[in-house]
């Protein structure tokens, strides 16, 4: 079996450009967690504050007004939906009863990004509560984000012990469904 010079040169430079690509890869999913990380922090920095003071209305509908292109359409959509069901009866809950970004009703006084886990254009981030200055032990809430036209957006929210955002909202709408009729 004889072999081809072009077949020998091809091998080599597939050799040598593998190490090249596996570091390029894994490059590129560390600044992809960064740029993850950053943006949860960006937002949590900017956020929490104003949970802190005292603000007519939901403090959460502040984001869906200031920060709407953080938010993917659909989550956006059903966020506003909630807030307007709520709006129509005070004094009764029909919506959400506690803060969808913080899963708290009593916000820290701030919160830190974690750990973070991605999978193809999607990222979590487990993101902790300051209390006291202690941090919780357990991540008080999970953002889910997608990659979107290279800019981050968060598609659901999921809570440890909860479930997450887009399944509670659904229920929520579906109550409100059922108990109009």
């Amino acid at each position: 079996m004889r072999i081809s010079r072009t077949t020998v040169c091809w091998s080599l430079v597939f050799f040598l450009a593998t190490p090249c690509f596996l570091h390029a890869q894994e490059k590129n999913t560390q600044d992809m967690r960064k740029s993850c990380r950053d943006f949860v922090q960006g937002f949590y920095d900017w956020y929490v504050p104003k949970t802190l003071k005292d603000n007519p209305g939901n403090t959460s509908d502040l984001a869906l007004k200031y920060k709407s292109h953080a938010f993917s359409p659909e989550l956006l959509r059903q966020l506003k939906e909630d807030s307007a069901a709520q709006a129509k009866v005070p004094g009764e809950i029909v919506g959400l009863d506690s803060d969808p970004y913080l899963n708290s009703q009593d916000p820290g006084e701030r919160y830190v990004a974690g750990k973070i886990t991605t999978k193809g254009d999607r990222c979590w981030v487990e993101v902790y509560g300051i209390w006291s200055g202690k941090k919780s032990e357990k991540p008080n809430v999970v953002p889910e984000l997608m990659l979107k036209d290279v800019h981050w957006v968060f598609v659901n929210f999921h809570y440890p012990e909860f479930g997450d955002l887009l399944s509670i909202l659904k229920n929520l709408r579906e109550g409100r469904r059922k108990h109009s009729n």
